[in-house]
């Protein structure tokens, strides 16, 4: 699995149902007491953010942290692991479970096409201001891309482009440790014919978020990742959110991600994400940015996050995809009510990243090994907060 929303979006039939669903198969299940040891991992590690730690936790959030840890722990497939919980009764909280000298509580972890919820604040932001329009034609923004007439800004935001996802492409998977260029990605993609028609059906493709990344750096006249710290990472008041390949990213700080038992961690170039999925960040950030985003005014107000709904394509069991977001039903989340986020892959790391209107509770979850997948975190998380 490679980056982006493959792991239950990229082939709806195949491949979506099989993990989002497991909310649902897996409700009555109890997850495993032990946890696995594919890493030699012992250590459970278990914290909270410093500002919610101080004053002492009550004894209802103290609970809250026992249940969590333990069900992060049983539910552990990968070598570490990462539950963040952020609720109004307790704050943001942050358990690791693993190895620690792979991974801790303030490690930065790669999140894959998570970024791609930071790109799409971004464009509607400038939607909102009248500077992008949703039915501008790509080649407005980005002239003479081969095979693209038609294509709106819209439908690279949903993913009704059609154009062909370069990250399925032999030529891009051989050369992942090389810099990509956004324009040699471009090229690569449309070198191949398009799924179908602009707007004529949905699939998923990183391509769009790459010619989103370079309709940003257009509209703006700044690098991506200036322009996404302008208008989403800043206006959520992150400190632990960068976009690797433009922001100085402390490696140190970097949680291991492997593929088998080989360590994956640095393995690709971030240029060959780029805005379709090179953000790192700390799990504490991650929850806060959900939050800020699906929850509050801060980074989109409440028009601006009704665009994130305005169309959406019913993608099957209970799931429908928007403007760069994931919108789960109710039957599908174990009682949490409907939830809005996104969920990605990337070499080493698997994510999802969920906000649950209904409880104001955010929830993140990340493996950090190639193929296992976040979703039984997240499940164990939710029957732990809401039996």
């Amino acid at each position: 699995m490679f980056y982006g929303s493959g792991s239950y979006v990229a082939r709806v039939s195949k491949m979506h149902h099989g993990s989002i669903l497991l909310f649902v198969a897996a409700c009555s299940s109890t997850p495993a007491t032990t946890p696995p040891n594919d890493a030699g991992a012992s250590d459970t590690l278990q914290a909270v953010d410093a500002a919610d730690a101080s004053p002492p936790r009550s004894a209802a959030c103290t609970t809250q942290d026992q249940q969590l840890q333990a069900a992060l722990d049983g539910a552990r497939k990968s070598p570490n692991a990462l539950l963040a919980v952020k609720n109004p009764a307790c704050g943001n909280s942050v358990y690791v479970s693993g190895d620690p000298k792979t991974a801790g509580i303030d490690s930065l972890w790669r999140i894959g096409s998570v970024t791609k919820t930071y790109v799409s604040a971004s464009i509607l932001s400038l939607v909102q201001e009248n500077k992008v329009g949703l039915d501008d034609l790509l080649s407005k923004w980005v002239p003479n891309v081969k095979g693209t007439t038609g294509v709106t800004v819209k439908m690279l935001l949903d993913h009704r482009s059609g154009i062909f996802d370069y990250t399925s492409d032999q030529a891009f998977l051989v050369n992942r440790s090389k810099p990509w260029t956004p324009q040699q990605i471009v090229d690569l993609a449309t070198a191949s014919a398009p799924y179908f028609a602009p707007d004529a059906g949905y699939h998923y493709s990183n391509t769009n978020y790459v010619l989103l990344g370079m309709i940003l750096e257009a509209a703006t006249s700044t690098k991506a990742g200036v322009a996404l710290h302008a208008r989403a990472i800043d206006r959520a008041k992150l400190t632990n959110t960068l976009l690797d390949g433009e922001d100085t990213v402390d490696k140190g700080r970097m949680a291991h991600g492997f593929t088998n038992k080989v360590d994956v961690t640095l393995y690709g170039d971030p240029t060959g994400p780029w805005t379709a999925g090179a953000m790192v960040a700390t799990g504490a950030d991650v929850t806060d940015w959900i939050s800020a985003l699906y929850g509050s005014d801060a980074v989109l107000d409440a028009p601006g996050r009704a665009l994130l709904v305005a169309k959406t394509s019913d993608l099957g069991g209970g799931v429908k995809y928007g403007l760069g977001v994931l919108l789960l039903d109710a039957s599908i989340t174990a009682g949490a009510g409907p939830a809005m986020g996104h969920n990605g892959a990337i070499d080493g790391f698997e994510t999802e990243a969920f906000y649950f209107a209904e409880k104001k509770t955010a929830i993140v979850a990340v493996t950090n090994k190639s193929g296992v997948s976040a979703n039984d975190i997240t499940l164990a998380a939710l029957v732990a907060l809401f039996p």
